[in-house]
């Protein structure tokens, strides 16, 4: 058996530190209200184990989409410890919510994560008749590395290098993107100073390198999802903190990218030392309850065609 990496270590120690507070009990109980939960779904016959669930209220009309793509350092974190966050993405916004697994490091390494979540949308796309969906309203959203995988997706069908490491085609592309203190420049993150000093590590476990061998990396052109964005990019919803652990920069780089594009975008910044990486996750504080009740509205105005 492989030894664990330390940065492995530290995530999946996150994860457990963060599952209450991710998914506190009576907002469990008061998102979960009407909504129906298909879990372990297989989207893909040669990976069966990547699957995801899928959330929804019964209503009329067609279904606008939300694929919810995890976080996790890009060595841990599972669409279990997001439950609450989708209950609440499909009651309080009458859409279908797909909730995704996909491979982690160190187990697998780039671009294999994005072919599976790529096959994960093929198969939402190819469903679309059965879950009565409306696929001119999809939203991708994620969290910290789900936060990356979310900007790669966005612009895959704009990025020749991406589609180059990847071999598979993305049938269709998303309108609308939430990204939650994500990395967007691979390379940027690459040269900033984090907590624990992870980054040769994190990067080892996402790439297979280290950062001292990116010059010679084959995917080298892939990796920066912020180099690619065009005015096809989604209409976005940024949420970053100014002070982030792990991702300090990446959100404020990506508005101000979008800003010099004129591509729609709404932000929420933290400040604060305590309202620090994905914050809005833990639902409880003040900026969690503003953001979230912002995020809300900028979902409810794309899926009403608004903005």
């Amino acid at each position: 058996m492989a030894k664990m990496s330390f940065s492995k270590f530290i995530f999946l120690a996150v994860d457990v530190l963060f599952k209450n507070p991710q998914n506190p009990k009576k907002l469990q109980n008061k998102y979960s209200k009407g909504v129906i939960c298909e879990k372990d779904i297989i989207f893909d016959e040669e990976t069966p184990e990547y699957r995801l669930d899928a959330y929804h209220v019964e209503k009329e009309g067609k279904y606008p989409v939300i694929f919810e793509i995890h976080g996790g350092g890009f060595s841990a974190g599972d669409k279990k410890y997001r439950t609450t966050l989708c209950n609440w993405y499909a009651q309080q916004t009458g859409a279908y919510v797909f909730n995704v697994n996909y491979g982690l490091g160190t187990d697998v390494v780039f671009p294999d994560p994005v072919i599976h979540l790529i096959k994960a949308f093929n198969w939402v796309v190819a469903n679309a008749e059965k879950y009565n969906l409306d696929l001119d309203r999809m939203v991708v959203t994620g969290d910290s590395a789900g936060g990356y995988y979310s900007s790669a997706l966005a612009v895959y069908n704009d990025c020749p290098p991406l589609q180059e490491a990847c071999k598979i085609p993305m049938n269709g592309r998303f309108s609308g993107a939430v990204f939650n203190c994500g990395i967007y420049d691979l390379q940027l993150a690459l040269k900033a100073k984090v907590l624990f000093n992870l980054t040769e590590q994190v990067c080892k476990d996402f790439s297979g390198i280290t950062p001292d061998q990116l010059e010679e990396y084959p995917y080298k052109d892939a990796v920066d999802p912020i180099n690619y964005i065009t005015d096809k990019f989604p209409k976005s919803m940024v949420i970053y903190s100014e002070q982030d652990f792990f991702c300090g920069g990446q959100g404020e780089a990506l508005v101000k990218k979008l800003n010099e594009l004129g591509i729609y975008e709404e932000h929420y910044g933290s400040k604060k030392f305590l309202d620090n990486h994905t914050f809005s996750l833990t639902w409880l504080s003040k900026a969690s309850k503003e953001v979230n009740e912002q995020l809300l509205a900028f979902l409810k105005k794309f899926f009403n065609g608004e903005i």
